[in-house]
């Protein structure tokens, strides 16, 4: 991926974090400048992701936490789950979304990125 989408990726995710909660972050009043902080670390979290297996938690939509093992090396994804694209037409996830492999329960998984609470281990 070239610089600018990567740069226009954060951006976005940065944006929407900050738009979906305005106030409150967990405790913390979330400005640009800490959502431009989380954008960074869901991009370097995406990173470790595509180079290993991680043990992850967050909180799902109906407010109980899931622990989940993902990844987003292609290698490690069952041929039949891999993306059908060959790469230039993908699509990009949505603002603010993290999406990852579920290994567990061997399917597409996603979540807000406020929802995240943090790493267990790597696998």
């Amino acid at each position: 991926m070239n610089d600018i989408k990567k740069l226009r990726r954060l951006m976005r995710a940065a944006h929407a974090m900050q738009k979906n909660n305005p106030v409150i972050l967990r405790g913390v009043s979330i400005t640009q400048s800490l959502a431009v902080k989380y954008a960074w670390w869901f991009e370097s979290f995406r990173l470790k992701l595509r180079n290993g297996i991680y043990r992850f938690s967050y909180f799902k939509t109906d407010g109980s936490i899931r622990e989940a093992t993902g990844t987003l090396n292609l290698e490690l994804i069952p041929e039949e789950h891999r993306p059908k694209t060959d790469g230039s037409t993908a699509k990009e996830p949505a603002p603010g979304v993290f999406t990852y492999y579920d290994l567990e329960k061997k399917a597409w998984r996603s979540f807000k990125c406020e929802n995240f609470i943090g790493f267990i281990t790597k696998v």
